[in-house]
């Protein structure tokens, strides 16, 4: 791993009702150092007193805001598909 990989800390709300599923947030919306990500981790783990909240760490994958990709070039195929469609203003 290099030292620029970041992590976010997301805390997951599992509900009951009306069926068993989950509900994730990015906490404070912020990537974090490993290190960092993980004291947080502990701290928010120490301070939960919910049977019903988890918290986990995930990889930032920083090549997704990368600006320097060139943008997606649209085929003619779909370009047509559009045109086809009036405009919404």
């Amino acid at each position: 791993m290099t030292n620029d990989t970041k992590y976010f800390v997301i805390e997951e709300r599992v509900y009951s009702y009306p069926n068993q599923h989950s509900k994730y947030y990015i906490m404070k919306d912020k990537a974090y150092s490993l290190s960092e990500a993980t004291k947080m981790l502990i701290a928010y783990e120490q301070l939960n007193d919910s049977d019903t909240t988890k918290y986990h760490l995930q990889l930032v994958d920083l090549l997704m805001s990368d600006n320097t990709h060139e943008p997606l070039v649209l085929t003619d195929e779909v370009q047509q598909w559009v045109r086809q469609w009036p405009s919404i203003s």
